[in-house]
């Protein structure tokens, strides 16, 4: 969990960087960004410790569920979904495009499709991979916790800590032997966390 958490804030590092216009304001970008990152921290910390200290052990893995039954508890269900609902799209617009690109691109090439099509075999597309998600989403939500943490060990372990190193030693190909032996410690580990996170998970399942 940890790690999908880590993997979903670093790749929004580059794009929110080169979205800053002033230099001024791009120089202190690293400083804000981490007080940013710690205030993020902090929050998560506070928030679940005051859950289960609230809850006990009986805490539910979707917490807006543990909410006693009233206007309260159904204003803040209320809150959460409308949150989703509106930062869906903004989260999932990368994805969703590399996907239509590959899945079209796919058709296309196997001659299933007509390559001017492109707008509504997108929609297309996307709608299919959004109501797939939906239908996981409502199956997995008693076990959300497991399926973050395999998310974490199969996705996030690789796009955080292997494909990183292993794609700047091809790139730029360093000939430090630090750097060299830095970037294989870091994609080893990786590797490493990946199979033993999933082993985990999925024997606790």
């Amino acid at each position: 969990t940890s790690v999908l958490l880590f993997e979903g804030s670093i790749t929004l590092l580059i794009p929110l960087q080169e979205s800053v216009q002033a230099e001024q304001d791009r120089r202190r970008f690293p400083e804000v960004y981490k007080k940013v990152i710690l205030g993020i921290i902090g929050f998560y910390l506070v928030f679940g410790i005051s859950c289960w200290a609230s809850f006990g052990n009986d805490v539910h893995t979707v917490l807006t569920t543990s909410l006693p039954d009233g206007l309260f508890a159904i204003s803040v269900q209320l809150a959460y979904s409308i949150a989703v609902i509106f930062t869906f799209p903004l989260q999932n617009f990368p994805a969703l495009e590399i996907a239509c690109k590959s899945i079209s691109h796919a058709l296309v090439q196997s001659g299933n499709a007509e390559p001017g099509s492109w707008p509504t075999r997108r929609n297309v597309i996307a709608s299919f991979l959004v109501v797939c998600l939906a239908i996981i989403a409502m199956t997995t939500m008693e076990s959300l916790d497991r399926v973050v943490s395999l998310m974490g060990a199969l996705l996030g372990c690789p796009i955080a800590f292997v494909f990183p190193p292993v794609l700047y030693d091809r790139i730029c190909q360093p000939t430090d032997p630090r750097t060299r032996f830095w970037n294989r410690a870091v994609t080893l580990l990786g590797v490493t966390a990946m199979i033993f996170a999933s082993i985990i998970t999925i024997l606790e399942w």
